[in-house]
């Protein structure tokens, strides 16, 4: 079983079509929202979904993951967006991926619900199987039992995903399918397309370079 475990902070505006499209995949056996505090009635969204698991946690992407995946009861474990949708046959695609012979973990590559250029390109570079171009709004996914053993994700709201990628690459093969999940580009739209790239890149090689993910964070706002 793969439990789905999404993370989110004031997504009222999307968590319901979310929480429609994801349950209507085949397979879908367990969903846990992770929810880091929010004000908008997130939490409250969730009450038209019996099927779906409220977990509440401190604010931080990486902590909420962490708190969702305490909650999980699945043998793997997806990390989805609340604003990324999966293909048709995604988790069907991640039980294969998994089934493979020493695969510690894997993501899907990225396409955007806006079309630009640099999105585009973006989107073109996602496809690259390689730590630099994965990140969590991909739909990171791997064993629960691998999730454990590297010690989960760090409490960061920033680069979680980044450092939870350098561990796993010492610990077995990462895949990626070469089949996208769409995700809104609702931040570019709202700061600029070539300005949040910018941002998002300059942040990323920082990170690499040693700058801590608590300044990293107050630059990032």
């Amino acid at each position: 079983m793969i439990s789905v475990v999404i993370p989110t902070l004031n997504e009222a505006q999307v968590i319901e079509a979310c929480l429609r499209y994801l349950l209507e995949l085949e397979g879908c056996a367990e969903v846990i929202v992770a929810d880091g505090g929010s004000t908008d009635g997130t939490p409250e969204r969730l009450a038209a979904f019996s099927q779906v698991r409220l977990v509440r946690s401190a604010p931080g992407r990486g902590r909420q993951m962490n708190a969702g995946a305490l909650a999980a009861r699945g043998e793997a474990l997806l990390f989805l967006h609340a604003d990324t949708r999966l293909p048709p046959d995604g988790l069907s695609l991640i039980q294969q991926a998994l089934a493979q012979p020493g695969v510690a973990a894997g993501s899907f590559y990225l396409r955007f619900d806006h079309d630009h250029l640099f999105l585009r390109l973006y989107s073109l570079c996602s496809r690259i199987n390689h730590p630099l171009f994965t990140y969590g709004d991909q739909g990171l996914f791997l064993p629960a039992e691998v999730f454990w053993q590297v010690g989960g994700f760090p409490a960061w709201s920033i680069m979680e995903d980044v450092e939870m990628l350098r561990r796993l690459q010492r610990t077995g093969r990462i895949v990626k399918i070469q089949r996208p999940v769409i995700t809104s580009a609702r931040r570019y739209l709202q700061n600029g397309v070539i300005r949040q790239q910018t941002l998002n890149t300059a942040l990323v090689l920082l990170y690499h370079l040693g700058t801590s993910p608590s300044l990293l964070q107050r630059a990032y706002h």
